[in-house]
């Protein structure tokens, strides 16, 4: 049974990313529909993070409390609903709307989705589960990229996004039908919990909690990736094309290139860092020295691709610079649930909001970089480049000073979830 939620919350994290991307891969023919600069496509990217940060800790506060099956059963509903409303827009101000409404009902998935994956997986296989969840969103994001092109190309960039809004509706049959809330140890654990009823947040010491170096900085250097992951999302197509000079099928592969080279680089890390914790049950040399690590090394490949732009070794460079720069991503929920674990989704949702704010500047911040460097596109995208670079550089350095994960929840009281976890209630 773990195995098959896994494979669905896989699934899931594909279709909330492949919502994410599919403006940026239809970026050309909208700008051209609209007739939108720039400026106004920055806008249009921005807005979908606009409420995306607030809703994340809303939906898996909530999923904490009346269980995630039932809210991420909800949000895929909306997600139908948003995404077959794209046949109605005729103008920027629809778009705009559009974009705001999808991002906020969005915006819960990926703390729910890791919080759940935490459940039906032990310590020392959650860095591997959580990898496989941000490898959903990677493959939605850019692997699938052809066959959004093509159904871009072929049916219309409406059709596309209504082909996305079906996608959703028949996951959401699977996962109630076919899936159950949680492993039998921690389905216990959960009728236990809600006997003595969840009690309220202490928030001085909650805050206090969030201000430790440990959760500070974990959630500082998610932040600084996801401005990155945002600018792969909404721009990397048009930079392939427009800089890179690539043909729009050859972007298609060029983006799903990156995408799968990507996801077996970070997935590579996690399960370096999940065999290193199993062998020896240190948080600093598994979690967090190999994350920063790995980042560290992506974001000088990141910055080479502004010296060296052979379309070779761009699509290498980034590649490379991707998979190493996501390691935190399936690892930082981990670090975060692990500081306070009966509220799993709550943490995961401040470390994935707050990095969800990054959604809100970087797609402006690029738009006007690039306008500001006039009719030299090339020098307005090597600037926002090395800009995501040295911003990664810097976290990742303070993510290996400063993050000294606790000992009190995984190695204590969640180990004991075993590798037999296999039963549902």
């Amino acid at each position: 049974m773990r195995w098959f939620v896994l494979l669905m919350l896989f699934f899931g994290a594909m279709i909330n990313f492949a919502d994410k991307s599919i403006v940026g891969l239809a970026a050309l023919p909208i700008m051209k529909e609209f007739d939108l600069s720039y400026t106004e496509w920055g806008l249009v990217g921005s807005s979908y993070y606009w409420l995306y940060p607030v809703t994340g800790i809303v939906g898996a506060a909530w999923a904490d409390r009346i269980g995630a099956k039932k809210v991420l059963g909800l949000l895929m509903l909306t997600w139908t609903v948003l995404q077959f409303g794209v046949l109605a827009i005729t103008a920027l101000p629809f778009l705009i709307l559009y974009r705001i409404l999808l991002g906020a009902f969005e915006g819960p998935y990926s703390p729910i989705a890791f919080n759940h994956a935490n459940k039906w997986f032990p310590p020392k296989m959650r860095g591997f589960a959580n990898s496989v969840v941000v490898g959903g969103g990677t493959i939605g994001a850019m692997v699938a990229a052809p066959i959004l092109v093509s159904l871009i190309t072929i049916l219309g960039w409406k059709v596309a996004f209504a082909c996305l809004g079906a996608a959703s509706l028949v996951w959401f049959f699977l996962f109630q039908f076919f899936t159950k809330e949680n492993p039998i140890e921690v389905y216990q654990e959960v009728q236990k919990k809600k006997k003595e009823k969840l009690g309220k947040i202490n928030m001085k010491d909650f805050l206090v909690l969030l201000a430790s170096p440990t959760a500070l900085f974990t959630t500082l250097t998610y932040f600084s990736t996801y401005i990155l992951m945002v600018w792969f999302s909404v721009w990397l197509p048009v930079y392939l094309v427009e800089v890179v000079q690539m043909s729009n099928a050859q972007m298609g592969y060029g983006v799903a290139i990156i995408g799968i080279a990507s996801v077996v680089i970070y997935m590579g890390v996690s399960m370096v860092s999940d065999h290193l914790f199993k062998k020896n049950q240190n948080w600093r040399l598994s979690r967090v020295l190999v994350v920063a690590g790995a980042m560290i090394t992506g974001a000088l490949l990141l910055a080479s691709v502004t010296i060296f732009q052979n379309p070779i070794w761009v699509i290498t460079a980034i590649c490379l610079a991707k998979g190493l720069t996501y390691a935190i991503l399936p690892i930082g929920p981990t670090i975060m649930i692990n500081e306070l674990p009966e509220r799993g989704g709550l943490m995961t949702s401040i470390l994935t909001s707050s990095g969800n704010i990054a959604g809100i500047i970087a797609p402006l911040l690029t738009g006007y970089i690039i306008s500001l460097a006039g009719a030299n596109k090339v020098a307005g995208y090597n600037l926002s480049i090395s800009f995501m670079a040295v911003l990664v550089l810097i976290f990742a350095i303070l993510f290996a000073v400063f993050v000294k994960p606790s000992l009190k929840g995984e190695v204590t009281k969640q180990n004991e979830l075993s590798d037999n976890t296999n039963v549902a209630r």
